[in-house]
């Protein structure tokens, strides 16, 4: 069989290696991305007090996230090109220690500039941690890639759940000039990637086997896959656009249109994240078994009905609804990483970057127009909206490689079956 792969195909798959999944390295790392997470997930439940505080908008709110976010939109893929050239787990570490100090900050933040600064900083630090994690995660997988980083992105999303729930606790308890408290949590997990991790962490494919192949491998690679990496690229942006415009929007509208208390707003985005942690969990286990393209266009229809459901009903069944809908809109996420990696085997640091950074970076840029069209229309204009473009993009995953491949070799097969 030719090792030839051709353009817009994934890779072959390989044998599995005798490796196992080595769990505690694969545990360490999954407590950073834990507590990296839910320092970026504090800022959201504070929102109405910070809205109070200083006389803000639902733009200025959504223009504050998009901006922030964009912002950081080039630092992962650019930290994954470094680590893809020097593998040094610092990038972990100081990322840890900069998200503990730029987000327990955001509580002593007079003015929104000064939020913005610390909320900079804060995420730009996190983001630094992502690329080298995602690409060690894969080297401890043991073969079993989607399980691992779904229990990875499982972790973080445990962390983003957790976030809300520690931010409004100590609010609640000691006043929001006291968010400072948090600090502790991001130095533990620093020192355990230190001394458990170790500084030099080994890529999956060592720098002799790049050198051997040369810029040509490069080129080959590049030429082959950025067509595909490009659309789940753009599908993943679209995906990150829904969520986070659904996490931002979620505490002010039950706030506002289900009159809840701040900490039952708070409960209800933990729930999201909780609940996205497990789809995301789901999602890994069934890419392993069956398709990952499958994976992510089922799981984006799924929440697109889900999210309609949520605004429409009330009580019991609409907590369902908010349970199914933040499953499936996290599903994909890691599912999405791993192919990303399989599609730029040279480059599986940047690839995750792009997964991981990127498309939540320019994602972003919609939460600023979701805002506006709450403040016009309302916040279930925005939620509608929401959903249409869960739909619109779950109808386009069916164009990624799997599906060209698999089903579009079946038609040709059976338009020129006649002539045979």
């Amino acid at each position: 069989m030719s090792s030839d792969v051709k353009v817009g195909e994934l890779p072959p798959a390989s044998a599995a290696p005798a490796v196992k999944l080595d769990k505690f390295k694969l545990g360490v790392l999954s407590f950073g991305h834990l507590v990296g997470d839910m320092y970026y997930a504090t800022l959201i439940p504070l929102w109405p007090l910070l809205i109070d505080r200083m006389s803000l908008s639902l733009t200025d709110v959504g223009f504050f996230t998009s901006l922030t976010s964009f912002m950081l939109m080039p630092v992962q893929p650019f930290i994954g090109w470094l680590v893809d050239r020097f593998p040094r787990a610092w990038f972990m570490v100081l990322g840890l220690i900069g998200a503990a100090l730029g987000m327990s900050f955001i509580g002593l933040a007079p003015t929104y500039s000064l939020l913005m600064v610390c909320v900079v900083f804060g995420r730009f630090s996190n983001a630094i941690f992502h690329p080298h994690a995602a690409m060690m995660v894969r080297a401890t997988s043991g073969g079993r890639h989607g399980t691992a980083m779904s229990i990875f992105a499982f972790a973080g999303n445990i962390g983003i759940a957790v976030g809300p729930l520690l931010s409004v606790g100590v609010v609640t308890l000691f006043g929001l000039k006291s968010t400072y408290l948090m600090i502790p949590f991001g130095l533990i997990a620093a020192a355990a990637i230190y001394y458990f991790i170790g500084v030099d962490v080994p890529k999956e494919s060592t720098p002799s086997d790049s050198k051997q192949q040369g810029g040509s491998r490069l080129a080959s690679a590049a030429q082959t896959f950025v067509g595909p990496l490009l659309l789940l690229a753009v599908l993943m942006t679209f995906r990150a656009a829904i969520w986070g415009g659904f996490r931002t929007f979620l505490p002010i509208f039950l706030v506002d249109s289900r009159a809840v208390t701040l900490v039952v707003g708070g409960l209800g985005l933990s729930a999201l994240s909780l609940f996205g942690a497990l789809g995301g969990l789901l999602g890994g286990h069934l890419s392993d078994r069956y398709s990952g393209s499958w994976v992510i266009a089922l799981s984006l229809l799924i929440s697109a009905a889900t999210i309609v459901a949520f605004v429409k009903t009330d009580g019991i069944l609409s907590l369902l609804m908010l349970i199914v809908a933040g499953m499936s809109l996290f599903a994909s996420q890691p599912v999405a990483t791993v192919l990303a990696q399989e599609l730029a085997p040279d480059r599986m640091a940047m690839a995750s970057g792009v997964m991981m950074g990127m498309v939540w970076g320019i994602g972003a840029l919609f939460v600023t127009p979701i805002g506006m069209l709450g403040d016009v229309f309302g916040l279930n204009a925005s939620m509608y909206a929401l959903a249409v473009l869960a739909a619109l993009t779950g109808l386009g995953s069916f164009f990624l490689p799997e599906f060209r491949q698999r089903y579009g070799s079946r038609l040709r097969e059976i338009f020129q079956s006649p002539s045979t």
